[in-house]
């Protein structure tokens, strides 16, 4: 089975503008990091297997080659990949997260 992206011009018009000074996937990975600094809003809600946590930021933690979010469920605070959470955020925080979801599968 082949998976297929259908084309959202939008996502990736934001991925080259996250991405476009970036020389590798390190840099580009950092610029996401950067956008969410800059752009996204949190505290947000979000679910991870069903349970609702507050999300508090996305960052590269630990040397990880991937983003991460610092969530909070029942007074403990959890390091997520971003991609295991389902994120409930105003339109901009959504947007980086569909396009990182969009960099990282293509």
């Amino acid at each position: 089975m082949t998976r297929v992206n259908k084309a959202d011009p939008e996502l990736d018009r934001l991925i080259a503008e996250i991405t476009a000074d970036a020389h590798d996937e390190d840099e580009q990975l950092m610029g996401f990091e950067a956008a969410f600094d800059e752009e996204a809003h949190f505290p947000c809600p979000g679910t991870v297997i069903g349970e609702e946590v507050q999300v508090l930021s996305v960052s590269i933690a630990n040397d990880r080659c991937e983003l991460t979010a610092t969530c909070t469920r029942a007074n403990h605070r959890y390091e997520i990949a971003l991609l295991d959470i389902n994120i409930n955020a105003d339109a901009a925080t959504s947007r980086l997260v569909a396009a990182y979801r969009r960099w990282v599968t293509d």
